[in-house]
């Protein structure tokens, strides 16, 4: 599951200008090109697209790379570019295993221009395709924070492992998809003196399949704490062409 980048022992949370319709040009064509050979492979799996946060429910085999563009002009300000690669592999059209491996570029404030790698996350998929022939699929997993990134650089986290299990939902009726997902995340491994993190999230996404390489969607993300009284929501509406 692809979350916000973690900066120190706690998520920056970023409120201005995030370049998304970017990821959508850069990943979108190449996810539907292997849909439409996964496709010509297999009529009878029920398969769904790739949002850009909200994951795809159903397990697959693929290589995505994401570029996200951080832009927060309000204070110091703050200037990221963050290269993001994905990989997931699909034992069977029920089971997955996917790992995301982000590298982070910071060019402002100018005190703090670094670079590093964050936190590399595992995640665990399976899926039920019990209700298959009726375009409803549903699953659950767990993913894994592993702390490679630094405390120093307040890029991920050299210390902090962030364990989150899931449950998800989708139905797929000809060029329509609904997904939606629940996420509980807590850190553990945490040193004397630092904030508890339990959080709770819920991803909604609506994807229409308006030609076979274009795909209007839309995304909603909300999460709160458990132990803080603190809630964030971000909407994304992208028109990948």
């Amino acid at each position: 599951m692809a979350k916000p980048i973690r900066m120190g022992s706690g998520f920056r949370v970023v409120q201005s200008r995030t370049w998304f319709p970017t990821i959508a040009l850069f990943v979108i064509p190449l996810i539907v090109q292997a849909q439409e050979l996964d496709d010509d492979h297999d009529h009878g799996h029920l398969h769904f697209s790739h949002p850009l946060v909200t994951e795809s429910p159903s397990p697959d085999t693929k290589i995505r790379l994401d570029y996200i563009a951080t832009n927060i002009s309000a204070g110091p300000g703050l200037h990221e570019n963050t290269i993001r690669v994905e990989g997931e592999y699909s034992f069977t059209h029920s089971v997955s295993l996917a790992w995301v491996t982000p590298f982070t570029f910071r060019t402002a404030p100018s005190n703090e221009s670094t670079s590093g790698f964050g936190d590399m996350e595992l995640s665990l998929k399976a899926a039920s395709l019990a209700f298959g022939a009726r375009g409803i699929l549903f699953g659950g997993g767990l993913s894994v924070g592993i702390p490679t990134g630094s405390d120093v650089k307040e890029i991920g986290s050299s210390h902090i492992v962030e364990v989150e299990p899931f449950v998800d939902a989708a139905y797929k009726y000809d060029a329509l998809e609904l997904v939606g997902f629940a996420r509980l995340s807590s850190a553990i491994h945490r040193r004397p003196g630092e904030d508890e993190e339990r959080n709770l999230a819920f991803d909604f996404s609506v994807l229409y399949r308006l030609h076979p390489r274009v795909e209007g969607l839309i995304e909603l993300t909300t999460e709160r704490s458990l132990i803080a009284t603190d809630i964030r929501h971000h909407k994304r509406l992208s028109h990948p062409a």
